[in-house]
């Protein structure tokens, strides 16, 4: 049996991680998660835990859950996902050169200490898992967002109560350069807590995973701690997610709404009102869902709460352009318990868009700055013609049941008033110049063709 590739994987090495399957992917985890707390035992206080022999494929689940459980890691989420993981593929994984012992020593040079942290990421964004894995893109973006909301205020605490594997939370360490807040993160899933608290402990991560378990976000007291200073968290989405999901939501969430049953299709707004309910005053939170979903008839209910309570700081649409994004687009939620005046109401498409961004998506190499660019325009509550608008509560609260989507507001824009701001006279003329020429050169291409069509040469 050929021996797993783990050198190729530690050096980011694309190519060869792609042909990983998923099962080989959980074996590559629990091997490298081995192998680093083995070799940094003494720096994790965990020298009892290993001896000189080399860690066998028999004891290895016993010894991953040992060592979470030396860690303060959900010992129980570990044993679950091990017991998932074929045999066959720990051993091949166990047997790779690249995790011979002393090679993920921590040294004090980052790109070698990053290695374990590179290969984690790599094994998300490969991942055929599709329905825990949080997009690079959307990651960057809700991080950005997020520490713009705050707007230079320190994050002490930090919650995503629906952590999937991690990505969210990793990527807000990172665009908050490393300076780590108490986290608290939990999943109905237990191989997706395993994965986090992996992913968090490779990332440099010290501050306790006593809070990292395995748990519903929707019942209240599942998730340790409260009052955080920030929520960032992807909503639950996907049939596989809804099944799991609570079909009736505890009455100290939704306070006084007559305790009804809500049908799994609520799982984004309930998701919404359980952010909110865990911030602490002078909290934000930002939550990603599927458009198609937030704007469906039974979040009504939720999203008038939301807003009654002041608690929409944005509202905004962005559709299925970013790289590997979900087919019907998401939506960026920030609530906040600061109290702000108003909503910013912003669809990120259409002429006012391009002219304002035009770069947002052209790769995911221009993230760094569409990601400040989306912070700012939160911030700034930018009102921008064809793009964006602020839009008090108490106008959103004369329409009940309002979708808070820009396009049911563009009406109230001072249309003329902004476009005595926007291209001048020549530019405009020019601009409809372009639009005739173009559509001389159609009609005149439509004639060619039809005249094929109707007279063929013989």
């Amino acid at each position: 049996m050929e021996p797993m590739d783990l050198g190729g994987l530690l050096t980011v090495d694309t190519k060869r991680a792609a042909t990983l399957n998923q099962g080989d992917a959980d074996a590559a985890r629990i091997a490298l998660f081995l192998a680093y707390a083995r070799d940094n035992a003494q720096l994790l206080g965990l020298t009892d835990a290993f001896g000189n022999e080399p860690i066998d494929v028999a004891h290895a689940g016993k010894l991953a859950v040992r060592v979470a459980d030396g860690l303060g890691m959900d010992e129980r989420a570990f044993g679950k996902y091990v017991e998932t993981i074929a045999a066959k593929d720990l051993k091949r994984a166990l047997a790779s050169e690249g995790i011979n012992p002393g090679v993920l020593e921590v040294t004090g040079d980052p790109d070698l200490d990053g290695r374990v942290s590179r290969a984690l990421d790599l094994l998300e964004d490969i991942g055929s898992d599709r329905a825990h894995q949080t997009f690079l893109s959307e990651a960057i973006l809700a991080a950005s967002v997020l520490l713009g909301a705050r707007d230079g205020r320190p994050i002490h605490s930090v919650c995503d109560p629906t952590c999937g594997h991690g990505g969210l939370l990793v990527r807000l360490d990172r665009a908050a350069g490393g300076a780590w807040p108490v986290v608290s993160a939990t999943d109905t899933d237990a191989a997706s807590v395993a994965i986090t608290s992996m992913r968090l402990l490779a990332d440099v991560y010290r501050g306790g995973f006593e809070h990292v378990r395995q748990a519903d976000a929707l019942v209240v007291g599942s998730v340790p701690g409260v009052g955080f200073d920030a929520v960032l968290c992807e909503a639950p989405h996907g049939s596989a997610k809804r099944e799991a999901a609570r079909t009736e939501v505890d009455p100290r969430i939704l306070d006084g709404m007559d305790g009804r049953k809500w049908v799994k299709g609520d799982v984004e707004g309930l998701s919404l009102l359980r952010a909110a309910d865990l911030l602490a005053e002078g909290g934000t939170a930002v939550v990603i869902t599927a458009t198609g979903d937030s704007y469906a008839l039974p979040q009504v209910g939720l999203r008038q709460r939301l807003v009654e309570d002041g608690l929409v700081e944005a509202c905004i649409e962005i559709p299925r352009r970013l790289p590997y994004s979900w087919q019907t687009g998401l939506t960026m939620w920030v609530l906040s318990r600061r109290g702000v005046n108003g909503t910013l109401l912003a669809v990120l498409d259409g002429d006012g868009f391009q002219a304002e961004c035009p770069d947002f998506y052209s790769s995911l190499d221009s993230l760094e700055s569409s990601s400040r660019w989306l912070a700012d325009l939160v911030t700034s509550r930018r009102e921008v013609p064809f793009m964006s608008t602020v839009v008090s509560r108490e106008k959103i609260l004369e329409t009940p049941g309002s979708p808070l989507r820009f396009s049911g507001y563009a009406t109230s824009i001072d249309v003329a008033g902004r476009l005595r701001e926007g291209p001048n006279a020549d530019e405009i003329a020019a601009r409809h110049a372009e639009v005739l020429a173009g559509l001389a050169a159609a009609e005149k291409e439509l004639d060619e063709t039809f005249s094929r069509v109707v007279h063929p040469s013989r």
